[in-house]
């Protein structure tokens, strides 16, 4: 039996999963965590690529990277032979490569194409240009740059940037001059013109339907409005559609400041052309999280597979340095028992936060690898990470970091010809020469760079790639990064054998056996502000509630009831009302 017939065969056994596969039109699934949406999506790509004849292919979009690779991989494993015109990768890359890319020229948008993505240092100061051309200089101008950043990327209408004020409106025209003034763009505006070329003229969707007969959507609650316009123009709109086949869970919508709304799922859910279908099985966590989570959120009616299971809490009275302490002391404790330390997840409510667990779990003696990052996850900056694996001599025996898969990654990014040896010839030298663990990370990345990952990242198509890239070269070179070494790169990349250190937000599409969240007191999770405000305090509920399910045996929660923040100022407001929802304390 081949692995696509098996893994249909594995579908049948769940009523509402093979339901949704076997759903002829447009499809919307809602899964909940733990519900096999990867396995069906994947499944059902490769199933309706055996009918899908060439030159026709099909869409596959997710949110991140990560994801990204992840379906592909899937999807090749069950059989799938690649083609042209079959596309898995993330939204923005969808709109580059299958929209601006082929289409901004004739449509009178050549200039996108030859403008580069602008790092985060170049987009700090065309807003602090362009904030200094609008206000006063004794101005309070600290929520200027946020409201102009969640209008663009909501693609707000002008009824929206009126209520917003002239002022937030001139500062956003006054940032696009400053970047297109250094020929530069960011997402948003590529994202933008994306919609508008979609809407704005006709044979741009045709021809994408014609090409992608079929669109799959992962976690479609975390599309933004502007890619949601785009499939809705692919899907609903027109006399020609391509068929939707959607997974995602209102539930888990944690990127509201990305301007994406849980709404969005629903509303694409109820049009009339689409299959509503709700998956209620859960095959990750044990009944006892699945029961603590669900009463976050009010749920009934999750299955699981899998009896027992625990969710505990324990209060930390000094703060949050002895919450990182205890939970390095848990850590150590089940690592003794047996449990792997990869499959142990730390996840903290802020990027400073992650960084004390680090301290503190490498006092301990506890192995971890701090994932928490202020650049992209990209195939390019991954590969940097892997690299430095291997130029510290950390590769694994099971094969993750032999130099023949990083070759055939690094040939991949190249787009190097076959049996063109001085492409890996080139990386092997500066390898080589990287053998000093404790070298600034700024002179490994710059190695690479002049390898060849440079004159790649030229390439419009890498426009993802290449901001990603010089966002980690900018700050491990003369930035917040300054000091860190080729080892703190590899230490990275390999997470065999580590705990995992993340954000909560970073932790969404994880999981764990035992996943240890710290910083659980009010005014930090939930947020303070967000006790003022209802949405947020909704987002919130459901961040946490991510949290809580990325485990599979254990979820241990560590809490002292007040908050320090950075400024020396101490909230003193109780554990998070969380803690009370889920029965965890009185």
């Amino acid at each position: 039996m081949s692995r696509l017939a098996a893994s249909i065969e594995e579908l049948k056994r769940n009523e509402r999963q093979w339901e949704a596969f076997n759903t002829p039109g447009n499809c919307v699934v809602m899964a909940p965590p733990g519900s096999g949406k990867t396995k069906l999506l994947s499944t059902r790509i490769a199933s309706d690529l055996q009918v899908i004849t060439p030159p026709q292919g099909a869409a596959g979009i997710t949110l991140t990277n990560a994801a990204a690779a992840e379906l592909r991989r899937r999807v090749l494993e069950l059989g799938v032979t690649p083609r042209a015109n079959l596309f898995l990768g993330t939204v923005h890359s969808f709109a580059m490569r299958q929209i601006l890319f082929p289409f901004a020229g004739v449509c009178g948008r050549g200039e996108l194409l030859t403008h580069r993505i602008a790092t985060s240092r170049e987009k700090t100061a065309a807003f602090k240009a362009a904030i200094a051309q609008v206000y006063p200089s004794n101005s309070d101008t600290r929520n200027v740059r946020s409201t102009v950043e969640r209008h663009r990327k909501m693609i707000a209408s002008e009824d929206e940037w009126n209520l917003a004020g002239p002022r937030i409106v001139a500062v956003s025209q006054a940032y696009e001059r400053e970047l297109a003034s250094e020929g530069l763009v960011d997402f948003e505006i590529l994202v933008t013109a994306a919609v508008e070329l979609v809407e704005g003229y006709e044979f741009i969707p045709n021809l994408l339907t014609a090409k992608n007969p079929s669109i799959y959507v992962d976690e479609y609650q975390d599309l933004s409005p502007g890619l949601d316009r785009i499939i809705r123009s692919l899907c609903f709109d027109g006399t020609t559609r391509s068929r939707l086949f959607a997974v995602g869970d209102h539930n888990q919508a944690i990127y509201g400041w990305t301007g994406t709304r849980p709404e969005l799922l629903d509303e694409v859910s109820r049009h009339p052309t689409v299959s509503r279908i709700e998956l209620t099985k859960n095959y990750r966590s044990a009944r006892e999280i699945i029961d603590r989570a669900s009463r976050l959120l009010g749920l009934s009616g999750i299955e699981g597979v899998s009896d027992g299971g625990l969710v505990d809490s324990m209060y930390c009275r000094a703060g949050i340095k002895s919450q990182c302490r205890e939970a390095g002391k848990l850590a150590a404790r089940l690592i003794s028992e047996g449990w792997p330390a990869h499959e142990i997840g730390v996840l903290t409510p802020t990027n400073n936060n992650a960084e004390l667990v680090v301290e503190e779990f490498r006092n301990l003696g506890v192995p971890v690898s701090a994932n928490a990052s202020p650049y992209l996850s990209t195939p390019a900056t991954s590969l940097i990470e892997k690299l430095a694996v291997w130029a510290t001599r950390q590769d694994r025996p099971d094969g993750e970091f032999r130099l023949s898969d990083l070759l055939s990654e690094w040939r991949s990014i190249l787009r190097a010809e076959l049996g063109d040896l001085s492409v890996d010839l080139a990386l092997i030298d500066a390898m080589k020469q990287s053998a000093d663990s404790e070298e600034l990370a700024a002179l490994f990345v710059e190695r690479i760079l002049q390898s060849g990952l440079g004159a790649a990242l030229r390439d419009p198509l890498r426009w993802e790639d290449s901001a990603a890239v010089s966002d980690l070269l900018e700050l491990v070179d003369g930035g917040q990064l300054l000091d860190w070494t080729i080892q703190t790169l590899a230490d990275r990349g390999s997470r065999t054998g580590r705990v995992g250190v993340y954000t909560m937000s970073s932790a969404k599409g994880l999981e764990f056996d035992a996943t240890l969240i710290l910083g659980v007191d009010q005014g930090q999770i939930p947020h303070f502000s967000s006790t003022y405000n209802s949405k947020d305090l909704a987002e919130d509920r459901r961040k946490f509630y991510v949290a809580v399910t990325r485990s599979r045996r254990r979820t241990s929660i560590f809490y002292s009831g007040f908050v320090e923040w950075q400024s020396g100022k101490i909230g003193r407001n109780g554990p998070s009302q969380f803690l009370r929802e889920m029965g965890l304390i009185e």
